[in-house]
């Protein structure tokens, strides 16, 4: 697969990375976001975009002005679920339109991937670590986000929401770009031997190379971004429609908040049809 990745942009202050093959359509707005700009203090500091944590609640209202002012749309699209590392998918419609953009108590419950085909709504999920996959079907024009960590990897989240493209909105699997954003990577990702298990039965051909340095005591490094990678592929999303940040989170502390790291403030990973 060629070696793409992310491109890096900076506005009014808020660093955020956009997909170049999303770019090229000009079908979508869509950003990951950095930790930087906001104005969140300690463990959160700065941007933190998450209304499910226990930051200062009007610092991730003005956090939220912020990133979306950069990237021209209004708060009040902004969509967001509560994440629960499972594999349940949502079909956001109009009426769902500001669910979690300012409350916490009306975000979509116990979602880890959003679809949809509607203009103007931004289905957002938030980040520390686990995976984001952003989906645009440029011929249907759908779109989707996925929150993938080693659960919802194991359970095949972001093929199923590939899937659900298909399914609702007639996607061709070999016509949808898929883009593997900044999350944890291989070279920090220390897993136990359930973990390990789990990966083993959840990718019986493909294991080996997922899981690395695996050691006496049980322990091995998992390799998230290839595993996820693997699942589009098998649905049928063509090497050439892939892209991978190959940004780890944990590595790049200085720009990215990280679970691992000790850090509890959340990226963005956001994508709104124009």
């Amino acid at each position: 697969m060629k070696n793409k990745s992310f491109v890096k942009h900076e506005k009014e202050g808020i660093i955020y990375y956009t997909v170049p093959d999303f770019d090229k359509t000009g079908l979508v707005i869509h950003a990951f976001s950095g930790r930087t700009g906001g104005v969140s203090r300690d463990a959160y500091e700065s941007l933190n975009l998450s209304v499910l944590t226990q930051d200062c609640p009007d610092d991730v209202q003005d956090n939220r002005v912020r990133f979306t002012r950069a990237l021209g749309i209004d708060q009040s699209c902004l969509v967001g679920a509560h994440q629960v590392h499972q594999d349940h998918i949502y079909k956001v419609t109009l009426a769902d339109k500001g669910r979690g953009a300012f409350e916490p108590q009306t975000v979509i419950p116990d979602t880890d991937a959003m679809i949809t085909d509607e203009k103007g709504i931004a289905l957002t999920a938030f980040f520390a670590d686990c995976v984001p996959v952003f989906f645009l079907d440029p011929v249907n024009k759908a779109i989707a986000i996925a929150h993938d960590g080693w659960k919802g990897t194991v359970a095949h989240i972001a093929a199923k929401t590939a899937r659900a493209l298909q399914d609702t909105y007639g996607t061709k699997p070999a016509e949808l770009l898929a883009a593997v954003g900044p999350s944890i990577g291989p070279c920090h990702y220390q897993v136990d031997h359930p973990v390990i298990e789990r990966v083993k039965e959840a990718f019986p051909l493909d294991w080996t190379t997922l899981l690395s340095d695996l050691r006496e005591d049980g322990r091995g490094q998992l390799d998230l971004w290839e595993a996820n990678v693997l699942q589009l592929k098998q649905v049928g999303i063509r090497s050439e429609n892939i892209t991978v940040a190959r940004l780890c989170t944990y590595c790049n502390r200085d720009i990215f908040f990280s679970h691992r790291g000790k850090m509890a403030g959340r990226q963005a990973g956001l994508i709104m049809l124009k």
